[in-house]
């Protein structure tokens, strides 16, 4: 097959394919794949992938603040996407996992050592991995703050802060980030934010969705999570990015999310359910030891005995 239609060809149809993919690839996002795809191809070099996340648990779970279920079955998931390409392509598969824990640590008053325990426990869960991984397939855990020095964070932020301002930003989308907000926030985190009145509450919020919205355009963020040899991938609708779920089944971060198991007719289905999912069905839930990675979340796996039916997927974060 890849003999008649060559190497990138087969490529993009290992990637489009409805197997994984979520939503329907339109032009734009076609043609920055293909070329990333060429770029790589033509220097005889890995094809690239970035998957950009909150680098950090909720703390709305129980497994906060490592990682859980969420992430192995999220890892799992990418790594059965891209394994197709590695087996064919001999330079292989890179996936930079770009943790954004260093707004998080802003917008969300998550406490240093919390957001630190989470990109160390993620980044053994990658080890554990890359056990039984082929050479030339690797997975690296990459964190933006690390593109800056404090002093050029700050500055950027801040400048990307002041033009959002210039701007606004709409009624509607602040709706919603405060709502996020409101979520995600640690009130007695870093900061204890406790003694706050309501009015006071919601004019922090308001002015940290400006950091959190900007934080986005951060020109050095921006040029590493979408180099031209690299492809986003992410678990909902980015533009120019390929929509591949956090799993065959959902849709939720795994990052704001934990990971449960289903049974049905004796087979399994994975599935990352939201701390509002969780709180709704935690109670039908039957714990089953297991043994599979020596890590704190992993003593144990929550089975359902049966599908579960959620009309959205969608995570809260």
């Amino acid at each position: 097959m890849i003999k008649f239609e060559g190497i990138g060809t087969f490529i993009f149809r290992k990637l489009k394919s409805k197997k994984f993919r979520k939503t329907k690839i339109d032009p734009s996002s076609e043609e920055v794949v293909k070329k990333a795809i060429r770029l790589n191809v033509e220097k005889n070099e890995p094809i690239k992938f970035t998957y950009p996340f909150g680098g950090y648990k909720i703390w709305r779970l129980p497994s906060y603040p490592e990682v859980d279920w969420a992430e192995f079955m999220a890892i799992a998931h990418i790594i059965q996407y891209v394994a197709p390409i590695a087996a064919a392509y001999e330079p292989g598969v890179e996936v930079f996992f770009c943790a954004d824990d260093i707004i998080i640590e802003k917008i969300d008053n998550s406490p240093r050592e919390k957001l630190d325990a989470y990109l160390s426990s993620f980044n053994k869960l990658l080890e554990e991995f890359s056990k039984y991984l082929p050479n030339n397939l690797k997975l690296t855990l990459f964190r933006a703050a690390d593109l800056f020095t404090p002093d050029e964070y700050e500055a950027e932020l801040n400048k990307a802060r002041d033009g959002l301002l210039a701007k606004g930003i709409s009624p509607e989308r602040m709706v919603e980030v405060k709502r996020l907000s409101e979520f995600n926030f640690v009130t007695k985190g870093r900061v204890d934010y406790s003694k706050l009145s309501k009015v006071e509450r919601e004019k922090m919020f308001e002015e940290l969705a400006y950091f959190g919205e900007s934080y986005l355009s951060i020109p050095k963020r921006r040029a590493f999570n979408r180099a031209e040899n690299k492809i986003v991938i992410f678990s909902n609708p980015l533009p120019n990015a390929l929509d591949i779920g956090s799993t065959k089944t959902s849709k939720a971060k795994f990052w704001a999310g934990t990971g449960v198991l289903e049974c049905e007719d004796e087979k399994y289905y994975d599935r990352i359910i939201t701390p509002k999912q969780w709180e709704e069905t935690k109670d039908e839930a039957k714990e089953v030891p297991v043994s599979l990675i020596p890590m704190m979340n992993f003593k144990k796996v929550l089975v359902f005995q049966r599908r579960l039916n959620f009309l959205s997927d969608k995570t809260d974060d």
